[in-house]
């Protein structure tokens, strides 16, 4: 997904904000005529990966502020979404492509796997040995 963020200089002050949202629909057109939207980012851009071409990678569903969310998952692959507000400004989305979720390989997600296996019975160990073994050896009291 890319980015164009264009801040509100002052978020209270409603001629900042609907300068900020001129601004951004006047980027859009642009988009829309053609321009290339990576060169835009990298001109117009005030957030995270402007100087990429606003290249802010992929993102699954609850990653993103709900609104910005909502936009990404409503556009199609090369589309340019509406000014969305959110993060002090407003935001122009473009979806490059979608990628399905699918499966992972188990050689790229066994390490992650071992790890998680290897925490739970460290846990449990740890569980057990403070229920029984520590009260069978050592006088325990508990105090309300």
């Amino acid at each position: 997904m890319r980015d164009v963020f264009l801040a509100i200089e002052d978020p209270a002050d409603d001629a900042s904000v609907a300068h900020a949202r001129t601004k951004a629909l006047e980027v859009r057109a642009l988009a829309l005529d053609g321009h290339d939207f990576g060169a835009l980012a990298e001109q117009f851009s005030e957030g995270p990966g402007a100087h990429n071409g606003g290249e802010l990678g992929t993102f699954s569903r609850g990653e993103m502020e709900h609104d910005l969310e909502s936009a990404a998952f409503a556009l199609e692959p090369g589309r340019v979404s509406e000014p969305v507000r959110a993060g002090g400004g407003f935001h122009l989305l473009r979806v490059d492509e979608r990628v399905g979720a699918g499966h992972k390989p188990l050689d790229e997600v066994q390490d992650e796997i071992r790890d998680t296996l290897y925490n739970q019975a460290l846990e449990e160990r740890f569980r057990e040995w403070l229920s029984r073994d520590l009260r069978e050896r050592h006088h325990v009291e508990v105090l309300d």
